[in-house]
């Protein structure tokens, strides 16, 4: 758990350091200089667009790392405690099901009883925890708002509200990732000030996130009591 908080708090740090130096490019005339170029080069007006645009694709990469940092620590947790899979809530116990529901709707007839007779023999051993092998349930292609709330849905995490910031994060990236859009385009409208509420809004929701994963862990909420 104090792993998963540090790396957040690394990539969030990053995040701060990434905008502080979009703030020194939007200096006019600001130049780069060099020990091999004291007069130094002025940064062209287009490079300083691509740098902003790349500022969703940080913040996406924050809530994306963090989303599967989160769950690979539920799957840490019972990994280290050594639950068997009925020892861990029913939630939990249909991910895992999920995860292997390709083994069992791409095999034949002839493989159907034996792959299902293998998964059920995983179910009952009690001596070896479930392999969720890095799963995570609930995200269907790029992560938004509500993808994240179907995550914690999935795993029976409190869910965070609004939100609605990722929606522009994610769209940015998804244009610039299949290139819908140019790194110039996406940038040249966009000001500083409009990524620093981008910025403490995603934070905001992500940290809601942390901090449900952490009371989730602290509680042992992954833990069948039944």
């Amino acid at each position: 758990m104090d792993h998963f908080n540090e790396e957040y708090l690394q990539r969030k740090s990053e995040i701060e350091n990434y905008l502080n130096l979009l703030k020194l490019l939007d200096q006019d005339g600001i130049k780069i200089t060099s020990l091999d170029d004291a007069d130094g080069t002025t940064i062209p007006g287009n490079a300083f667009q691509v740098a902003k645009a790349s500022f969703y694709l940080v913040l996406y990469n924050l809530a994306e790392a963090t989303i599967n940092a989160g769950v690979q620590s539920i799957y840490n947790r019972i990994s280290d405690e050594n639950l068997s899979f009925s020892e861990i809530i029913e939630p939990i116990q249909k991910v895992w099901w999920i995860q292997h529901h390709e083994k069992l709707s791409n095999c034949s007839k002839n493989q159907l009883v034996d792959n299902i007779f293998s998964l059920y023999k995983s179910c009952i051993n009690t001596a070896i925890p479930p392999d969720f092998k890095g799963f995570v349930a609930g995200i269907s292609g790029s992560i938004d708002a509500e993808g994240v709330r179907k995550v914690c849905h999935k795993y029976g995490i409190n869910t965070i509200g609004d939100g609605r910031e990722l929606e522009l994060v994610k769209k940015n990236r998804n244009w610039l990732s299949h290139g819908n859009k140019s790194f110039r385009e996406v940038g040249q409208d966009v000001v500083l000030s409009d990524l620093e509420v981008v910025r403490n809004k995603t934070f905001e929701f992500m940290d809601g996130f942390v901090t449900n994963i952490t009371d989730y862990l602290s509680a042992k909420r992954y833990k069948n009591t039944g």
